[in-house]
């Protein structure tokens, strides 16, 4: 028996699920994406990564930053990762089996819109998936399947997304043919709730004076968004990846270029640079950055 779906979805996370469940015996009844909007330095106006991948595959697709106004199909299921909206009232009960969601996290444990990237910024050594039904309150729902997932040495938050979104598209896949058989009921949540608000830009500033385990938390959390970033002289300096320093003392913001690589000082020791991205530039590895400096540098 085939399980009709609609599926609500914006970034490139999400989209291995969609095509987990296009792969299947499901049927994508509908997608449901934000509207396209301007990307990259020229501003051209792009489809959202799922919305590409819907057109692909041939998929009907609605394109809303809200789904307040929308109509959906009639449907078994609705599933929802990372659409960037919250599933109006309305919409909750239309589905034979309701809605249900995919959160990085333990749920209770960092509800909100970036868990993943919380729990870096907090040095836990380890988030999680938890698939849940959607309820009226944010992230509050029953869960179906959760199960905890570790972090890998010196991964980016959006390393650690695209990791784990390709690594537990069949947990989805099993919880939709479960619910639709059955088999499968969501049990409350249980433990201390704690909450995972969205970055702002000024979260990716860097302060040199903190730890430098602090420091590196951080940077892995904020990116690839908002992005961490330092000041050469008042101009905003792009910080893309570090790891632990040689161990040294330096003033913090203190740059030193050595044949080992490019470190800067921290409160407590110093991080290695290993990709920056100077004013103006491109991406780059901080050692092609470092062997062009001619003056000390501080980053402030």
């Amino acid at each position: 028996m085939s399980m009709r779906v609609v599926f609500a979805g914006s970034p490139e996370v999400a989209v291995p699920y969609l095509r987990a469940l296009h792969d299947s015996a499901i049927t994508v009844a509908a997608v449901i994406s934000r509207e396209d909007s301007p990307v990259g330095r020229k501003r051209v106006v792009t489809p959202t990564a799922v919305a590409q991948e819907a057109a692909r595959l041939g998929l009907a697709t609605i394109k809303a930053n809200s789904p307040r106004d929308i109509q959906i199909p009639d449907v078994d299921l609705g599933i929802v990762v990372a659409y960037g909206g919250m599933i109006p009232d309305r919409l909750l009960t239309l589905p034979t089996h309701g809605w249900i969601n995919v959160h990085f996290s333990v749920l209770p444990a960092y509800r909100g819109s970036a868990p993943l990237q919380r729990a870096l910024w907090d040095g836990r050594e380890s988030t999680g998936i938890s698939i849940f039904r959607l309820v009226a309150e944010l992230d509050a729902g029953p869960v179906f399947v959760s199960r905890v997932i570790a972090f890998e040495a010196d991964e980016t938050a959006s390393d650690a997304l695209t990791r784990i979104a390709n690594d537990t598209t069949a947990d989805l896949v099993a919880v939709v043919h479960q619910i639709l058989a059955g088999t499968l009921s969501p049990q409350p949540q249980v433990g201390d709730v704690s909450f995972a608000p969205r970055f702002e830009r000024a979260d990716g500033r860097i302060n040199w004076s903190e730890p430098s385990a602090v420091i590196h938390h951080k940077i892995r959390a904020v990116t690839r968004e908002p992005g961490a970033f330092t000041t050469v002289a008042d101009v905003p300096f792009g910080i893309l990846r570090v790891r632990a320093g040689d161990g040294s003392i330096r003033p913090p913001g203190h740059v030193n270029v050595t044949a080992s690589g490019v470190f800067v000082g921290t409160g407590d020791s110093t991080l290695e640079l290993i990709d920056v991205q100077p004013p103006g530039k491109p991406g780059m590895v901080a050692a092609d950055w470092g062997r062009g400096l001619r003056t000390l540098i501080v980053f402030a």
